[in-house]
């Protein structure tokens, strides 16, 4: 029984056998990015670069495995958005060569650079992408060609002077430097605050990026990073009410029992829903429950 083509080069990548690859796309040039369609439509270059493996993607791009245009799986990731929470070198590589994928957005509207903002081990990774990523209003502009958004229409205001990277946001439009703060990645938050990003910031349910500090101490640290640049940008609030968020991935919703409150993260997004909000008979949606007395 002969073992389908796509199956034969996905194996090979998971073994890291770029000997058996080079022979099995040499002699199948036209079939070697190998889509999934049991796994989300991910292509051998989504799969190598899942996995962090440099030589094997750099063989498949040099290949011509992204000649006929960027790479998409079901949820409108590019390998890009994979290697940015898994390899560093991967994910340079990747925005090296492909720079004006920086800026696209997956179908929770993160960008490369919020996915690398709140993965563990790559603040380094942070000045890569602003650095490449293409300059605002060029023809390579810095939106998803799927997207239905305008740059006229960004829910915050993008001054000349700051890249317009960190002041993208999700759909629930949360910037790069809340995900740092949510996911408790100091040098992120670091990073991107010595970047320009505006602290101030509100997402759409008009909370700060420091409101989702993971821990007491990372509120402090997060206040005192913003004294010491001389508070640019909108101001932060004092004694906001912090969620605490238990390094949830994704679409998880994790409630910290701290009594303080709890946040929730829905298909990417943050929301924090504070004790306050609770006992006044508001859901988590900011609108009031029924049956709640007014």
């Amino acid at each position: 029984m002969t073992i389908d083509v796509a199956i034969r080069i996905r194996r090979a990548i998971q073994l890291e056998d770029l000997v058996l690859l080079k022979r099995i796309i040499k002699n199948n040039p036209h079939k070697f990015q190998a889509p999934d369609f049991d796994n989300n439509g991910n292509t051998a270059l989504h799969l190598a670069a899942q996995l962090g493996l440099l030589e094997i993607a750099e063989f498949l791009i040099d290949s011509g495995h992204e000649d006929g245009g960027i790479s998409k799986n079901g949820d409108w990731n590019t390998p890009l958005h994979l290697a940015a929470e898994t390899s560093e070198l991967v994910a340079a590589l990747l925005a090296t060569r492909f720079p004006r994928c920086i800026p696209w957005k997956n179908r929770e509207g993160a960008d490369a650079l919020i996915l690398a903002a709140r993965t563990p081990l790559l603040p380094t990774l942070l000045p890569t992408l602003l650095s490449l990523s293409p300059p605002p209003r060029s023809t390579s502009l810095a939106l998803d060609p799927t997207s239905t958004t305008s740059p006229s229409s960004a829910p915050y205001p993008q001054p000349s002077h700051i890249h317009p990277l960190l002041s993208a946001t999700d759909a629930q439009g949360s910037t790069a430097l809340h995900y740092a703060s949510a996911y408790g990645q100091l040098k992120s938050v670091r990073a991107l605050l010595a970047a320009g990003a505006n602290p101030g910031a509100r997402n759409a349910w008009s909370w700060q990026p420091v409101s989702y500090s993971l821990t007491v101490q990372a509120e402090v640290y997060f206040r005192g990073l913003v004294g010491d640049r001389g508070g640019g940008g909108e101001g932060v609030g004092g004694g906001k009410r912090r969620g605490e968020i238990e390094g949830a991935r994704a679409g998880a919703v994790t409630a910290a029992g701290s009594g303080r409150g709890s946040v929730e993260e829905r298909r990417g997004g943050l929301r924090l829903v504070s004790s306050e909000e609770e006992s006044r008979g508001l859901d988590g949606s900011g609108r009031r429950r029924a049956g709640s007395a007014d």
